[in-house]
C-alpha cells in the first residue's frame, strides 16, 4: 500500500515513522506521570503552602489592587503560564496576564510593584529573560514562585516565596528501556505538557479551597486524582483516535513529509486554550526544523499568511465550531486537515483529512467569540482541559514521526531554536 499527495513516500519508512509516533505519546503519558507523581509524593509541604499562599494569603492582599504577574517564554510561556493565568483569572484573581506580545511592545499595566506576586516557569532556570524578571522582583520585594527542574539554577540564586521542583524527565532510563528507545520528545517537550497539566491541576487544588470549601489536603488528594484522570483518559481517547482515524493520520503524517521537501505553507487554527496547547507549540517546532516549513496563523495578524492551493491547513475544534474557516480554506484550494471530537458536525465533513478525536463534552458547535465578550470558561480539570491534552500529545508526536522520517535529531532542532 502507498499514500500519495503528488509524489509517493516509502512506505515502510512511514510504517517505522508512524511506530515512533505512537511510542511517543505513550512515553509522554508515562512520563508526565511519573514527573507529577515525583512532586506529590516528595513536596507534599510546598504544595500545602502553594495552596495556603494562593487561597488565604494572596487573595486577601490582592484587594488592594495587587496583580500576580508571570515570567516565561515560549512553549512554556503557552503551555503553562497562560494556562494558569486563564484559570486564575477564572477565579478572579488580579492576572498580568502572559502574551508573547509584551516582549515587544510592553503595555504600561505590565508595571511591577513591591506587593504584587511573580509566577515564574523555567525549565532549565537559566532562561535570561526571565531570570532578569526574578531578578528584578526580588529587588523590588515582590512574593515569588518559582517552578523549575533545576533548583540550584540562577533562578532560584535569592528570596523566593516557593520554589517547586518540576522534574523534566524523571525515571528516562527505565522509559527509555520500556520503549527501546523508540520515542522522539526533544528539548523541553516532556517538562512544557508537565507544566501544562500541573498548572491545570493546581487550578483544580486553588478552586476546591477557594470556591468549595475543601481543606488543603482534600485539596491535594482532588489534585492527585484530577491528573491521573487526565492522563488515563488521554491513554483511552487517542487509542480510539488511531482505531478510528489511523489512515488520515498516516495521509497527516504523509502530508507533512511532502510539504516539507517542497517548503510549502503549513497554515494552522486554534482558538483559546487549543492554541496555546496545540497550535502555538506545534507552529513553533515546526519552524525550528531546518530548511522547511513557511508557517501561518489563521487570523493571527503578525503571523498570518495568504491560503493558497497546495498548501495545508491544519484546523483543531473540539467541539466543531470552525466551519466557516474550514469551507474558506477549501474555497482557496488548500488540504484541510482537521482534529475535532465532533464526528457529526458540519466542520467534519469539510475535512479533507479527517482526524476524530475524543475529549470535548460539548455536543454543539458554539459562538467562540460571543463566549469570551459573555465572560464564558470552559470546566475545571479534568473535563474542561482534557481535548486540549489530548490533541498536544497527538501533535507532538505527529512531529515525532515526521523527524524520525526525514532524518531530523534534536541537535537539528537546537540550531534552530530561539537563542536570543
Amino acid at each position: 500500500m502507498m499514500y500519495y499527495s503528488k509524489v509517493p513516500v516509502r512506505i515502510e519508512e512511514l510504517d517505522q515513522s508512524f511506530e515512533i509516533f505512537n511510542n511517543t505519546w505513550m512515553y509522554l503519558l508515562d512520563q508526565v506521570k511519573l514527573n507529577l507523581d515525583y512532586v506529590f509524593e516528595n513536596q507534599n509541604s510546598q504544595l500545602s503552602s502553594y495552596l495556603e499562599f494562593m487561597t488565604i494569603n494572596w487573595f486577601e492582599k490582592q484587594s488592594s489592587g495587587n496583580k500576580i504577574a508571570f515570567a516565561a517564554t515560549g512553549r512554556s510561556l503557552f503551555m503553562g503560564a497562560k494556562i494558569l493565568a486563564h484559570r486564575l483569572a477564572q477565579m478572579g484573581y488580579n492576572v498580568d496576564y502572559p502574551h508573547s506580545e509584551k516582549e515587544i511592545s510592553g503595555p504600561p499595566f505590565s508595571k511591577i510593584n513591591k506587593d504584587d506576586c511573580l509566577i515564574a516557569i523555567s525549565t532549565s532556570g537559566t532562561t535570561a529573560s526571565v531570570v532578569q524578571k526574578v531578578e528584578f522582583c526580588r529587588e523590588v520585594n515582590c512574593d515569588i514562585i518559582i517552578n523549575t527542574s533545576n533548583p540550584k539554577s540562577k533562578i532560584t540564586q535569592g528570596v523566593s516565596k516557593l520554589i517547586l521542583d518540576v522534574p523534566e524527565k524523571h525515571e528516562l532510563d527505565f522509559l527509555t528501556d520500556k520503549y527501546k528507545g523508540k520515542f522522539f520528545a526533544p528539548l523541553g517537550t516532556a517538562s512544557e505538557i508537565t507544566h501544562f497539566i500541573f498548572a491545570e491541576t493546581i487550578s483544580r487544588g486553588i478552586y476546591e479551597v477557594k470556591n468549595d470549601s475543601k481543606t488543603i489536603d482534600s485539596a491535594i488528594n482532588i489534585m492527585k486524582e484530577t491528573y491521573n484522570k487526565m492522563i488515563e483518559n488521554a491513554r483511552g481517547h487517542i487509542t480510539k483516535c488511531i482505531q478510528s482515524s489511523e489512515e488520515d493520520l498516516k495521509n497527516f503524517l504523509t502530508n507533512l513529509i511532502l510539504k516539507y521537501f517542497s517548503q510549502h505553507t503549513v497554515h494552522l487554527l486554534g482558538r483559546g486554550k487549543i492554541y496555546d496547547v496545540q497550535i502555538a507549540p506545534f507552529e513553533m517546532r515546526l519552524r525550528q526544523m531546518p530548511h522547511g516549513y513557511v508557517t501561518s496563523i489563521i487570523g493571527y495578524s503578525p503571523k498570518n499568511r495568504p491560503v493558497r492551493p497546495g498548501q495545508i491547513a491544519l484546523l483543531s475544534t473540539g467541539s466543531g465550531a470552525l466551519s466557516m474557516t474550514a469551507k474558506r480554506v477549501k474555497d482557496f484550494g488548500a488540504l484541510l486537515i482537521g482534529i475535532t471530537s465532533q464526528k457529526q458536525s458540519e466542520f467534519f465533513d469539510e475535512l479533507d483529512i479527517k482526524i476524530l478525536l475524543p475529549g470535548r463534552i460539548t455536543k454543539k458547535p458554539y459562538d467562540w467569540e460571543k463566549r469570551q465578550y459573555e465572560g464564558g470558561h470552559a470546566e475545571f480539570a479534568p473535563d474542561g482541559s482534557q481535548y486540549e491534552f489530548n490533541g498536544s500529545l497527538l501533535l507532538e508526536s505527529i512531529f515525532a514521526g515526521l523527524c524520525n522520517y526525514i532524518g531530523i535529531t534534536e541537535s537539528d532542532l537546537k540550531f534552530g531554536h530561539a537563542n536570543l
